[in-house]
């Protein structure tokens, strides 16, 4: 629960009326979907169940007209009239006519009687006669058929049909001649029968046999007979299956007196159609909640997320001293007054800050230009004895050098006009002031190791001097024996970093912890603090990590790190 809390107030505003929207939305489908599931699967379970009624109904009553049938083929086996015509040689002839004619007539009258289309012919085979109703004389099938058999025309597939024989006596015991009895119901009588199982223009109801394929009164397709008979299970039963796309409903019953299936077919997606409208109306519907949803949610955004936004940027902005920073004022809109004052407010803020930065700016720039005048008179007054004495021993390569060094340390001293330079002039300017000091103490020797990518880095003006000079003041000029200075630079992720060392008498821990604590202090101008000044003028500059370090060097002497952040010269 506190996690829930804590994830919807990290949300914007925006985002909450999204998520709530889509929370009103999805209970809203899932109720619906489960509804028109459990409305299709009704309708499905009440097709089921009719179905399987109308095809019991349908195969018993198929079953009872060849039951029929089947009962009257029974009687004529003992009636008296046949048991005569297994001894009608014994008849005059016109008893033997007057006898195949009774006979005649009881079987057209059972054929007109009968619900089913049938023939039925009496052979005598010891006499090598028959009586039939049928309008020829048909040979005799064999083997007999003690059960309904099916036998296909192959010349007419609208001739077939369904046969069955009696034989009498019935015990198969020949006491003189035997009779034979045939049936022939025609499928024409079973596609009639299976008319009355079509109750729309959708289904279509037949009789399927696997080795004989299908007795129908419409043409079927085969193929969706063969993918039935595939997922058949039992004898009775009902399934769905998807054939070339369409969806389909079907019921099934066999008959054991055929030995036959019938089969109703349905397309469950003509009949489903108003549900699938119904659900259609509304996915159609939600997609409409949905747009409207999202126009509502664009203009939310639009209208108070983007206002809050740029409201929130630009105090994060003031908060970074961007006191430029302004608000476009939209429409006139609850908005239309908060932005307005914001921008009043700004402005007001910027003036008092640009008053008091300039003030400020002046300030550091007096300071600058009268850091960078001071000239250190007994530095000036060394270098022009140096120059002296060597002129007096005609050392002009010495006087020359020095003369070249000090002219172009003073003309950089003496550039007032520009408080930012690059790395590659401070160096330069170091390079000329430990060479000056390197002619006329023979003693010393330095070394200058910067990255060539460190060349065109923006710093403060005479930032690496004043730690050079402090070096040799106070590091190596009370040396007695070799005097040596290393400047190197390196670029990592936080800082930009150039070490000064020298190996002189150094500090102890206390001096160097005192000394690292008088950096801090405000007074940056009085005499001899120059690396308090860069200290300062490094954190005012870049802040964070920026600064000066000082550590032990394992030179022997002290160690001066000057570490300072890339900053944008936009912000």
């Amino acid at each position: 629960m506190k996690r829930g809390r804590y994830f919807m107030k990290r949300l914007t505003l925006f985002q909450q009326a999204v998520i709530i929207l889509l929370l009103l939305l999805i209970p809203t489908v899932l109720i619906y979907s489960y509804s028109n599931y459990v409305t299709e699967q009704v309708i499905i379970d009440d097709i089921h169940s009719r179905n399987m009624n109308r095809l019991d109904v349908s195969v018993n009553q198929l079953e009872a007209d060849l039951d029929q049938i089947s009962q009257f083929l029974m009687a004529l086996s003992i009636d008296s009239d046949i048991s005569s015509l297994r001894n009608i040689e014994l008849y005059s002839p016109y008893e033997k006519v007057s006898l195949k004619e009774d006979v005649s007539e009881k079987l057209r009258t059972y054929q007109q009687l009968s619900n089913l289309l049938v023939d039925v012919t009496i052979y005598m085979p010891n006499n090598e006669s028959a009586i039939t109703t049928m309008p020829v004389f048909p040979d005799l099938e064999t083997p007999l058929a003690n059960s309904w058999h099916y036998v296909a025309d192959e010349n007419n597939r609208d001739n077939d049909y369904f046969i069955r024989h009696v034989r009498y006596p019935l015990n198969n015991v020949v006491i003189g001649n035997e009779v034979i009895i045939e049936a022939r119901v025609y499928t024409q009588s079973i596609r009639n029968h299976l008319d009355d199982l079509v109750t729309t223009n959708l289904n279509n109801a037949f009789l399927f046999h696997q080795d004989f394929g299908v007795i129908t009164t419409a043409e079927t397709d085969l193929s969706i007979t063969e993918t039935i008979n595939h997922h058949m299970i039992n004898q009775n039963g009902t399934l769905n299956i998807h054939h070339e796309g369409t969806q389909y409903l079907v019921s099934y019953v066999q008959s054991e007196a055929l030995d036959w299936i019938l089969i109703d077919v349905f397309p469950l997606d003509e009949l489903l159609t108003p549900v699938y409208k119904s659900r259609n109306f509304l996915y159609a519907s939600v997609v409409l909640m949905i747009l409207f949803g999202g126009l509502s949610g664009w203009l939310l955004y639009k209208k108070i997320h983007i206002p809050i936004r740029e409201l929130s940027l630009a105090v994060q902005r003031i908060k970074r001293a961007d006191y430029a920073v302004r608000i476009p004022v939209g429409h006139n809109n609850e908005f239309h007054k908060l932005t307005q004052g914001f921008n009043e407010m700004a402005q007001q803020i910027q003036t008092l800050i640009e008053q008091v930065y300039e003030e400020k700016i002046r300030s550091q720039e007096a300071s600058l230009k009268l850091m960078q005048a001071q000239i250190n008179p007994h530095f000036l007054y060394n270098c022009l004895f140096y120059i002296k004495n060597m002129a007096k021993v005609q050392q002009t390569d010495a006087v020359e050098a020095m003369a070249l060094h000090l002219g172009q340390y003073f003309r950089y001293r003496t550039k007032v006009e520009d408080e930012k330079t690059t790395l590659n002039e401070e160096i330069d300017l170091i390079d000329h002031f430990l060479s000056i000091h390197a002619l006329r103490k023979k003693s010393i020797t330095y070394s200058i190791s910067i990255p060539k990518e460190m060349y065109s880095l923006q710093i403060p003006s005479l930032l690496l001097q004043p730690i050079v000079e402090n070096s040799i003041v106070h590091g190596i000029e009370p040396l007695l024996g070799k005097a040596y200075i290393r400047v190197t630079g390196t670029i990592t992720e936080q800082c930009n970093m150039v070490t000064i060392e020298d190996n002189g008498n150094g500090l102890s821990a206390s001096s160097r912890e005192q000394l690292t604590a008088s950096l801090e202090e405000k007074e940056v101008l009085q005499e001899g603090y120059g690396m308090r000044n860069v200290h300062q003028r490094l954190i005012k500059k870049y802040g964070g990590l920026s600064g000066l370090y000082i550590s032990e060097s394992e030179l022997g002497g002290l160690k001066v790190e000057i570490k300072w952040q890339e900053i944008n010269d936009e912000e």
